[in-house]
């Protein structure tokens, strides 16, 4: 089977899954992964064994767009008014999340080094399924901002505490000393390259942005960007996720706070990418792991402790930090999920006790991060949704879209319309204009019924001189047109009337087949109101 045929499957099958859990009012990211399963390596599907590898790209590419628009949220402003909360928070969750697991590892296992190296994986979050979930859901507030925040921070200092893990692990299995140099040495460096590469290329982005006359420009410059990074980052092994954030980030905040056309392409752009992404991760996980001997056991007892590390960490962060109630109480569901990281640093620690003669051990470490990884990959979404829901900050990420479509024609357009009667001659037309700050002007005939338009522009065009001001009338001046709203007529359709026929005015008549003119609808005095509601709902929600 060719792999074009495959995408096409695995995106309509993962579309119509995720639809399914819309509708049974879950997260539909549930669905993309339980298709991903179905045609995966659990059941020997079209998407098991090297037909996988083939689709590492695109996983990365996903995983690059997820880290531009989460860096995209992180506003500079927003971010320094929480930023003591932040970084109190991380580090509460991360370095108990850390104790907790490798305290409940070394335990079961009675090995500290297997506890050290678990506790390090556990202490990651993953952005992917978060940022999904709270996108699908709208969700707007202190508590997304500081979810999005932690978990773009995170991953940086889960390398930290994994490179110190680490060295104790190899320094307890073979005795020797440790080097705190070489130990933090790798991570800092790692982290420094990605703020290196993001920032390099958000001034190049930003640059060619401003310079594009031609809004279409935007998606190829955008992705090239996008996919530049993560090729970079790649090549010199540095993590890509993390230098996505970074670029995002700064691309936002160079920006003017109004324009987020580019993010916007990316968004419209990005969801075929994500059903592919997602049901590719559930294609890569297999279910038979879980029965394994030792694995399901141990596996619950690391996800009971990692969940109890990052709610508790949570919650004692933000009470330190004294930050916002519905943070405090809520933000410890919406860090259940885990991939990415753990799962590569997994692998790292296998070949690492693989070359040390410990590979038993090392394929109980990638046992466990896969069967709890796949786990988790069901609970963190309904977990992320109850507490976005419980701290009230769903369907809150207030889009000009949203306003638009709560909107009619009537609900915007100017009642106040000066109307121009078609037997008005000239010297009338121009002194019924002078009276008004408008361009263009609807005409109507003796019975009152809208007969076309006319405007300023079109009566300087029109032959003028002054013994002809009696005899030329708005009748032989007027343009008949078809491009009218009514007053019922949904906001969004009028909105698309101006787009598709280019232009500026829309008189407004009372209803479809009725040519009683009632109103009239700019475009440009349309969208600043539109502009200026959604700020105003934003800044509203972030007091």
């Amino acid at each position: 089977m060719n792999v074009l045929l495959v995408v096409g499957i695995v995106i309509l099958l993962g579309a119509a899954g995720g639809r399914i859990f819309q509708k049974l009012r879950m997260p539909a990211i549930m669905g993309y992964i339980i298709i991903g399963i179905l045609l995966g390596e659990s059941l020997h599907g079209i998407l098991s064994g090297p037909v996988l590898n083939s689709f590492v790209p695109i996983i990365n590419l996903s995983l690059g767009i997820i880290g531009f628009m989460i860096g995209s949220e992180l506003n500079f402003e927003r971010f320094r008014r929480y930023s003591r909360s932040i970084y109190t928070i991380l580090f509460c969750e991360t370095v108990l999340t850390f104790l907790g697991v490798a305290a409940v590892v070394t335990f079961f296992t009675k090995e500290l080094y297997m506890g050290l190296i678990l506790g390090a994986l556990a202490s990651a979050t993953a952005p992917a399924a978060t940022y999904s979930v709270l996108g699908e859901y709208k969700a707007r507030g202190p508590l997304t901002m500081t979810t999005l925040s932690i978990v773009a921070l995170d991953d940086g200092l889960a390398l930290i505490i994994y490179g110190l893990a680490s060295a104790f692990a190899r320094s307890f299995m073979a005795h020797e000393n440790i080097s705190l140099l070489s130990v933090l040495g790798a991570p800092l460096l790692g982290i420094g390259g990605a703020i290196v590469i993001g920032l390099t290329a958000a001034f190049v982005l930003h640059g060619m942005v401003i310079r594009a006359t031609d809004a279409e420009r935007f998606l190829p410059f955008t992705l090239g960007t996008i996919l530049f990074v993560v090729g970079l980052s790649i090549f010199f092994k540095v993590d890509f996720i993390f230098a996505s954030m970074v670029l995002g980030a700064m691309v936002s905040n160079l920006q003017s706070s109004d324009n987020r056309e580019m993010f916007n392409v990316i968004k419209k752009f990005s969801p075929p990418i994500y059903i592919l992404f997602f049901v590719l991760v559930g294609a890569r996980l297999d279910a038979r792991i879980l029965l394994r001997g030792g694995v399901p056991f141990l596996a619950l007892a690391y996800i009971a402790s990692r969940s109890a590390g990052k709610m508790t960490g949570a919650y004692i962060g933000g009470r330190l930090s004294k930050a916002k109630e519905t943070v405090t109480k809520y933000l410890g569901f919406c860090l259940f999920d885990q991939a990415g990281i753990a799962v590569g640093l997994a692998i790292a620690a296998y070949n690492t006790f693989s070359g040390m003669g410990y590979e038993k051990e090392g394929l109980l470490i990638i046992n466990i991060i896969t069967a709890t990884t796949f786990l988790l990959q069901f609970l963190a979404p309904p977990m992320i949704k109850y507490g976005i829901k419980k701290a009230d900050e769903l369907n809150r990420n207030v889009t000009e879209e949203d306003i638009i479509g709560t909107y009619r024609v009537r609900d915007v357009m100017d009642e106040d319309v000066i109307l121009i009667k078609a037997n008005n001659n000239l010297r009338q037309i121009l002194n019924i204009m002078k009276g008004s700050a408008g361009y263009t002007f609807p005409i109507v005939g003796m019975d009152g019924k809208f007969a076309g338009v006319t405007s300023l522009g079109e009566i300087r065009d029109t032959f003028y001189e002054e013994q002809m001001d009696q005899l030329i009338l708005a009748g032989d001046i007027l343009r008949e047109t078809t491009a009218v709203a009514y007053a019922d007529q949904k906001l969004q359709t009028a909105i698309e009337i101006f787009k598709s026929r280019k232009v500026d005015y829309l008189p407004v008549l009372d209803s479809e087949g009725s040519q009683r003119v009632v109103g009239q609808v700019e475009y440009r005095k349309l969208m600043d109101r539109m502009d200026k509601e959604v700020l105003l709902r934003q800044q509203e929600l972030e007091a």
